[in-house]
């Protein structure tokens, strides 16, 4: 197997280390430290410095684990039975500070990747010459990483909004994020104040808009590397996504007729052939490279995500999982009549007795130790983002109740299709695909977004009463740790 060399930076320090591994990132083996002055010189350590950013995203306090688990158990669609400090229990009750591990850890891990990115930007920059005329990479080469790499970014940046900032529809003039764009090799600049959090979209979409130039336009079947690795398609997807969240549906629009067709049965018309699995519990099974799954986070026996980190450790049952998030049957989605109890989604599950009661927990993740990849978005989100915008800018009409209907139908093939006249209004058709997108996807870290994009209060659960959005506790407090380093940071209040 042909191995690449791949770096990791320790921040403030810009150690580079780096680890071989093979093009799909997925068999690391020992680290060797070497000097940034030599990291460019060759073409496979260039190549290891783009598996290295990657590496970093995996990390189990961010896309490894943690970021897709905090952002579904804020919501009321699971109890919580370990009491555990460690694993979570502060943001399922809502009563984070600033010292909380997980606040201080999730936004740790994040800003290291991104540092490692823009060492990356900067480096490539710095040596393009010599990477360029000693024929290291070809320019379409250099363009697709440095592409892959403000991708990467970008979607960083809308990740910390998500937790840390107001949401972009309550106060675009609110705090957002500390826009970092240049490396950082001293403790010298971490004093840095917060963008706006309109500021913070226009970097998002930046970043998104500079990769979507330079990646290259992928076509055919899904592969391991398209799926964990970002190309224009992919590209695309995400900012569909970001689009959502500012209500810009012209170019919610716009990103999703990019891969997907104007009519049902809906198919990426161009780049990767998308389209959704006829069978839900596909998109989850190895090798997990799905005809919907647009990108992930591949895990293997030799980069696991850590001790209390993985998505299976959450949300599943023992002995895959640790039985602490069992689903709450009374939640908003779970009680609803609009599925019923043979949806393939609501299938998927298993009932475990804890503690003398039954408990019902997800089967999306079983495999230990937890080797499943993490989905970071797929084709079915684009397609119900797509119907949300097109019913919020052309009314309810044939085509997103189409778009609706294929994810529905998709779970329940023998059920009655919905029509226009089953909502009184555009938005009781949104209503029902927020509902559709709650079912879906359980377990992928979706709700908190779609709670705070649309002003929605964090729902009351067993224990835990409503969060208003007018609360402190409805976004993350910043970091302690960035309050001590960083004298110009604003704290949320």
């Amino acid at each position: 197997m042909k191995k690449y060399m791949k770096f990791s930076i320790l921040v403030l320090l810009v150690v580079l280390i780096f680890t071989s591994c093979n093009k799909e990132l997925l068999d690391p083996i020992p680290k060797t430290a070497i000097s940034d002055l030599t990291a460019f010189e060759t073409r496979d350590r260039i190549i290891g410095q783009v598996n290295g950013m990657y590496s970093s995203f995996k990390d189990g306090q961010y896309l490894g684990g943690r970021y897709l688990v905090y952002n579904d158990i804020r919501s009321d669609d699971y109890l919580n039975l370990g009491q555990n400090g460690v694993t979570a229990l502060f943001t399922w009750n809502h009563n984070l500070t600033a010292s909380t591990n997980e606040v201080q850890n999730l936004w740790e891990a994040v800003y290291r990747a991104i540092n490692r990115v823009n060492l990356f930007i900067d480096g490539m920059e710095v040596n393009k010459d010599k990477i360029i005329s000693g024929n290291l990479l070809t320019q379409a080469e250099y363009d697709g990483f440095k592409g892959e790499a403000f991708a990467l970014r970008g979607l960083a940046y809308f990740h910390l909004s998500q937790l840390y900032a107001r949401p972009y529809k309550q106060n675009q003039a609110g705090n957002g994020m500390i826009l970092r764009l240049k490396p950082e090799k001293s403790g010298s600049d971490n004093s840095l104040a917060r963008a706006t959090v309109a500021q913070t979209y226009t970097q998002i979409l930046l970043d998104l808009n500079t990769a979507e130039t330079l990646l290259p336009a992928v076509s055919g079947a899904n592969t391991a590397l398209t799926v964990t690795r970002f190309q224009k398609s992919s590209v695309a997807a995400i900012k569909s996504r970001v689009y959502l969240h500012m209500e810009n549906w012209d170019k919610v629009i716009e990103e999703g007729n990019k891969l997907v067709s104007a009519s049902a049965p809906f198919v990426a018309t161009s780049g990767i052939t998308y389209s959704l699995e006829p069978t839900f519990a596909t998109i989850f099974a190895s090798p997990y490279i799905s005809k919907e799954s647009i990108l992930s986070m591949p895990m293997n026996a030799s980069e696991l995500p850590g001790t209390q980190n993985g998505l299976a450790h959450y949300f599943s049952a023992a002995t895959v999982g640790n039985n602490e998030y069992p689903i709450n049957q009374a939640s908003v989605v779970w009680s609803s009549t609009a599925f019923p109890a043979t949806d393939a989604r609501k299938v998927l599950t298993n009932t475990v007795t804890v503690g003398g009661v039954a408990r019902l927990f997800l089967k999306k993740y079983q495999v230990f130790p937890h080797t499943d990849w993490i989905p970071v978005i797929r084709y079915a989100e684009v397609i119900l983002n797509l119907a949300e915008a097109e019913a919020r800018k052309n009314g309810v009409n044939a085509r997103a109740v189409d778009l609706l209907n294929a994810v529905f139908l998709r779970s329940n093939p023998t059920g009655t299709a919905l029509t226009a006249a089953s909502f009184a209004n555009v938005e009781a058709f949104v209503t029902r695909v927020l509902l559709e997108r709650n079912l879906e996807f359980l377990g992928e870290g979706i709700r908190n977004m779609d709670t705070m994009r649309r002003l929605l209060p964090h729902a009351a659960k067993p224990g835990v009463g409503e969060v208003a959005i007018t609360s402190i506790a409805y976004v993350w407090p910043i970091p302690q740790t960035e309050i001590n380093t960083n004298q110009l940071v604003q704290p949320n209040q």
